[in-house]
């Protein structure tokens, strides 16, 4: 925030946030993202560095994907998209599987067992269930 606060002391014209939501509470987070707004409204070009999708979603009028110092492509806010931004991010598509098969030596005891995971940005009312056996590498 004081860094911003320089910027905005000498009139920036454009101003570039790297990770700035890393060591701020969710009320700093909130009152950067209306500091944001408004410099945006006020014609302030932002370059706002985040690997946080919902932070991307919330602030970003065009996302544009860098992997290993290269430019993969740009996405306009009508386009963007968490699964295809993260898999410009990565360089593949990313399958998922609703429920894997339990191999043949598998028990059905659970050892772990995990319901309604949620993070501020990622995760969002998960599950799953950790059940005890062996994989077919593992020694007898």
């Amino acid at each position: 925030m004081v860094e911003i606060a320089k910027a905005l002391s000498v009139d920036a014209r454009v101003l570039i946030m790297d990770e700035p939501t890393s060591a701020l509470t969710d009320t700093e987070v909130e009152t950067l993202f209306g500091l944001i707004d408004s410099l945006r409204a006020a014609g302030t070009g932002i370059v706002y560095i985040s690997h946080r999708m919902e932070e991307l979603r919330r602030l970003a009028d065009r996302v544009t994907v860098l992997r290993d110092g290269q430019y993969i492509g740009s996405l306009e806010r009508s386009e963007i998209d968490v699964p295809t931004i993260i898999e410009m991010m990565v360089g593949r598509t990313l399958e998922t599987s609703s429920r894997p098969e339990l191999p043949e030596n598998a028990s059905h005891e659970v050892v772990l067992k995990v319901e309604g995971l949620s993070t501020r940005s990622l995760l969002k009312d998960v599950g799953f269930e950790l059940r005890r056996g062996r994989s077919s590498a593992s020694p007898g």
